[in-house]
């Protein structure tokens, strides 16, 4: 008809229907949430680098790009790290927490981390489509220790009778000192079928591989996830999916105790989300394909949103098979809630509770599972990895007041885990557990004004009674943000922050050095990073500038002896653009 011949092709355009929670986010409900804007504004080149931001979130790095990365909160280990990709479960293959150098940025729109007390769960979302046109994002720069930096996506929403996206990125760098060199490089592709904004199927590939000249890591290791889901609005309000995909793990090293870990790994699911009238709930229900990941895994939530409070609730629950420990599979589960009030003359409550059996794996996954043994001590993969479980409880319970343009927010508080456990990781694989403690604590959060109308001080403090594993006993963050846009046209928009990241010494897990030490506990010196940024946009061409530790500190290090690069500045350019 007339009428439609006058729409432009640039407003047609077609998503898979959302699975969102609505639970909103901030210091209170204990969820951080960046956009893909957020993520170029904060500089990350990693994921651990993104939610490093967080308070009480530890980054725990083997070294420079290439080697081993984990982050922590609370102290947890193994069990203690779940990531989502469009729901779809990165799982777990090098140890008990994935390997977030293998986990990559591209083609991201949002990431949302859950602090949870037993574990922190991260939820990546891919690219949405915001218009009609061809889209694209280039993002390079280079910098010091011969550091190179790309990531860039290509997304059309009308491709091939359906909507297409790909992406790529990269980071290279010769690292800090002798065998430091490493890289990581990632690729993502991802073809839909859609029938309006209702329905839809979805074809996605991502690859992920990362290398190092340290010889205490795997020279090259990579990833590759395949899936494909089929999503549709079934009626208003309810979204259902099912999906099936796989997961590989290679390890290319002539070392001889690489020779059986790789191997892949199946995944299975349907998910199904709920809203209306605030009320909303999510559920999940997810097969896995062997012994050395849960058998299967149910997730659900659900919960009140309303602008002045809310609640919400979860449970979750896995089937461990009995390869790791006996002939009865192992049942482990975990449940919490979260309450929130305000904000009313100012003052907003909050508290949260959560408590559950968390279980993990120490050691990869292998190309051929050897017999059933009990949990090894060495660092021999011919025995198998061995399956570690943790009871943990953590209560939280705090308000915040606002008052003008400042914020101040205070939390008690309250963790008890029967064990400690490793990340199972190259950083501490074959490293035993520990006895758990009861810890008291107390954090807090502020966003101040200063005399200048567009910066502010943003930071936050966290103390414990006692330190442990991946908890020291103070974590601290603290920045000068800027933020300002200028001309009526906003065509010029400028960013700046100054600040710093820091903790107490902490008690690491750390695998036998290669010299015959037992593996273990050990303590590395307290940590202090000062860190600057900036970046300019004009019209849609974004340059920034980084500096990381630029009071050359010599001695960071989140493992004995993998010391991290003194300094590091870098710079490049970030832009966007339509067709």
């Amino acid at each position: 008809t007339a009428e439609q011949d006058s729409i432009s092709a640039d407003t047609i355009y077609y998503n898979l229907p959302d699975l969102k929670r609505r639970v909103p986010s901030g210091f209170g409900t204990g969820i951080w949430t960046w956009s893909r804007e957020d993520i170029m504004v904060s500089g990350a080149n990693t994921l651990s680098e993104l939610v490093a931001l967080v308070p009480g979130v530890i980054e725990l790095l083997g070294g420079d790009y290439g080697t081993p990365a984990a982050v922590s909160a609370f102290g947890v280990g193994a069990g203690g790290v779940r990531i989502t990709r469009d729901g779809f479960e990165v799982l777990p293959v090098e140890g008990g927490v994935p390997d977030l150098q293998r986990v990559g940025l591209a083609g991201i729109e949002q990431v949302k981390l859950e602090r949870n007390g037993g574990e922190l769960l991260i939820e990546l979302t891919s690219h949405r489509h915001l218009d009609g046109r061809p889209f694209s994002i280039v993002e390079a720069g280079t910098g010091q220790l011969d550091t190179n930096m790309f990531r860039g996506m290509y997304a059309d929403p009308t491709a091939l009778g359906g909507s297409l996206a790909l992406a790529l990125e990269r980071v290279d760098t010769r690292g800090f000192g002798r065998d430091e060199g490493g890289n990581r490089t990632g690729s993502w592709f991802r073809y839909q079928m859609h029938r309006g904004d209702r329905a839809g199927l979805a074809l996605e590939y991502r690859n992920m591989s990362s290398g190092t000249e340290v010889p205490d890591y795997a020279s090259s290791v990579s990833r590759r996830d395949l899936t494909v889901r089929a999503r549709a609005e079934v009626v208003d309000g309810l979204v259902a999916e099912v999906y099936t995909g796989s997961t590989r793990h290679e390890v290319n090293d002539t070392l001889s105790e690489y020779e059986l870990e790789g191997g892949s790994r199946g995944q299975h699911g349907v998910r199904l989300a709920f809203y209306r009238n605030g009320l909303w709930a999510r559920g999940a229900y997810r097969l896995y394909s062997h012994d050395d990941s849960p058998s299967s895994r149910i997730d659900g939530s659900g919960g009140y949103t309303h602008s002045l409070f809310g609640a919400s609730g979860r449970v979750s629950q896995s089937w461990w098979k009995s390869t790791f420990t006996s002939e009865v599979p192992t049942l482990t589960q975990s449940y919490g809630g979260r309450v929130w009030a305000g904000p009313m003359s100012g003052f907003t409550l909050f508290g949260s509770w959560e408590s559950g059996l968390y279980a993990g794996r120490s050691g990869p996954i292998l190309n051929i599972s050897p017999d059933p043994v009990a949990p090894f001590l060495g660092s021999s993969l011919t025995q198998g990895p061995s399956f570690s479980k943790a009871e943990r409880t953590t209560m939280r319970a705090g308000g915040s007041f606002t008052w003008f343009n400042t914020t101040v927010s205070v939390a008690h508080l309250r963790t008890d885990a029967d064990v400690h456990l490793p990340l199972g990781l190259e950083l501490d694989r074959g490293s035993p557990t520990v006895t758990g403690a009861k810890r008291l604590g107390v954090e807090a959060w502020a966003s101040l004004p200063t005399m200048w109308n567009n910066l502010r001080f943003v930071g936050s403090y966290q103390q414990w009674d006692r330190d442990g594993p991946y908890l020291p006993k103070r974590i601290y963050r603290g920045a000068f943000v800027f933020h300002k846009v200028y001309l009526d046209s906003g065509n010029f928009e400028m960013w700046w922050s100054l600040g710093v990241r820091g903790h107490d010494p902490m008690s690491v897990f750390v695998s036998e050095d290669g010299m015959g030490s037992v593996p273990g506990l050990q303590v590395v010196p307290f940590y202090q990073n000062w860190y600057g940024r900036i970046q300019v946009r004009i019209v849609s061409v974004r340059l920034f500038l980084g500096w990381e530790n630029f009071i050359r500190r010599r001695n960071l290090q989140n493992f004995p002896g993998r010391i991290l690069p003194i300094t590091r500045s870098f710079f490049g350019l970030r832009w966007d653009l339509w067709n």
